[in-house]
């Protein structure tokens, strides 16, 4: 017989974790609001078990649930019990035990221990669209937990934390820019020899001459705008740009064939850095809409002196003191220089910024 008389109550699995019973309930997003309504932030930071949530973090992942309504996909929310609950099975069978229903006490506390921003940005998400109120998400509750058990488990979850590469991550994303980059990349023999699809910062010894996340962000540099309902007819168009950039760099060609090794590109030269790739994005940008024959020019590329040494053309742009620096400054500048290679003319605010340049190494 139930020794809880209030309470509420899940269908629930039971499972053992180094001795101690835990419970996972399947919990109707609308009665999140109703079951974690304490808020730790309040209390001084040695009596909670969780950081402080970062109200920033909330639109974006709203976001992502609104914008991906038919898709969105959430891991399980962790959270504590302190305070009476009862698991009770539904036979005694050995798989009957670890089923059955978890009733908790009216006046035990709930503390989510982990997914705190998911649980603030799916109560956002029900406001602006009701539907997904009977919708579940999936919550591990551990029982009887002081505020000493919650900081332990807090601290435990977050011990080896590993964010996804942001490379891998574009890899295996459906939106249309990383749509659009990963499939030129695949189109291409000499970018998918040369492109890391699954890192972003390439080591000393790596092959590969560039990550894929720098490449997305220079292909979103070619194109105004990428979208669900343009990017498949966009491909053509950046499969080819990228396809003529490759052939008119000779040290691209170089490592493709494996004549010289990436790391000596890298050490020596600008042109295989996320700042350069930009620059060449926000060239083609330009070359795109307004030469016709723009393969013919893009052969200039072959004439440009690539290597860090050039400070004449590099140095204040992507180069400083012989280090790389990546910005979105940088960038435009360095494609300043490369459009005053191949002949571009250069807008306004280009020209100004060509100025300023000046006078900073004048030192005015």
């Amino acid at each position: 017989m139930n020794t809880i008389i209030s309470g509420t109550s899940f269908p629930a699995i039971r499972g053992i974790q180094a001795g101690n019973e835990y419970y996972i309930v399947m919990c109707p997003l609308k009665r999140l609001r109703k079951i974690f309504t304490f808020d730790e932030s309040a209390l001084p930071v040695e009596q909670r078990a969780q950081r402080c949530i970062n109200p920033e973090r909330i639109p974006e992942i709203t976001d992502y649930i609104l914008a991906d309504r038919e898709n969105y996909v959430f891991s399980a929310i962790t959270a504590c019990i302190d305070g009476e609950s009862q698991f009770t099975s539904i036979g005694d069978g050995n798989h009957q035990q670890k089923i059955g229903t978890l009733i908790i006490d009216e006046d035990a506390e709930l503390y989510i221990t982990d997914g705190q921003h998911r649980n603030a940005a799916i109560l956002e998400a029900l406001k602006q669209d009701p539907s997904l109120a009977n919708e579940t998400i999936s919550v591990v509750f551990f029982a009887n937990k002081t505020l000493e058990n919650r900081q332990k488990i807090f601290k435990d979850l977050n011990l080896y934390p590993v964010k996804t590469d942001s490379s891998l991550s574009i890899t295996y994303d459906d939106k249309p820019d990383a749509m659009l980059s990963k499939t030129v990349i695949f189109n291409s023999p000499i970018l998918s020899k040369l492109t890391h699809m699954e890192r972003s910062n390439l080591g000393k010894r790596s092959k590969k001459l560039i990550s894929h996340s720098a490449f997305n962000i220079a292909t979103k540099k070619l194109f105004d705008t990428i979208n669900e309902s343009n990017y498949q007819a966009l491909v053509p168009k950046a499969t080819e740009f990228w396809e003529c950039v490759s052939k008119n760099m000779p040290a691209w060609i170089l490592v493709y064939k494996d004549e010289i090794s990436a790391s000596d590109i890298r050490d020596e030269g600008i042109h295989a850095y996320s700042v350069t790739f930009q620059a060449i994005g926000i060239v083609g940008n330009w070359l795109l809409k307004n030469d016709k024959q723009w393969e013919k020019t893009l052969i200039k590329l072959k004439d440009i002196d690539w290597q860090r040494s050039n400070r004449k053309d590099w140095e204040g742009r992507c180069v400083s003191n012989g280090e790389m620096r990546n910005s979105s400054v940088t960038a435009k500048l360095t494609a300043n220089k490369i459009k005053q290679h191949l002949g571009i003319p250069l807008n306004e605010k280009e020209q100004c910024d060509e100025s300023k340049l000046e006078e900073a190494r004048n030192g005015l």
